[in-house]
């Protein structure tokens, strides 16, 4: 029995090594896939964030108004107002 304890004990520290070897090789690729998914989330914040711009200027309204002038819409300073006709029930 006091002869197998020391040999028990050797393959339970060598086994024991061998799965703190693997968790760690787990935790490091893990580690880097994390680390690549970051830069990865960076770059789509900061497209994201240029598109925004984008859109931003599109629709401006000097844009618009820019736009409007070059297919030939002209500005209308004349306005029309309209006075409500009564309801033919308001007429009884």
């Amino acid at each position: 029995m006091k002869k197998k304890l020391p040999i028990l004990i050797t393959f339970l520290v060598i086994g024991l090594t061998l799965v703190q070897l693997v968790l760690t090789h787990r935790l490091a690729t893990a580690g880097e896939a994390i680390g690549e998914l970051e830069i990865e989330t960076s770059r789509l914040e900061k497209k994201n964030e240029l598109i925004k711009q984008g859109i931003t200027q599109l629709g401006s309204l000097r844009r618009i108004s820019q736009e409007a002038e070059k297919l030939g819409f002209v500005r209308n300073n004349s306005l029309l107002h309209l006075t409500p006709e009564i309801p033919v029930a308001m007429n009884y």
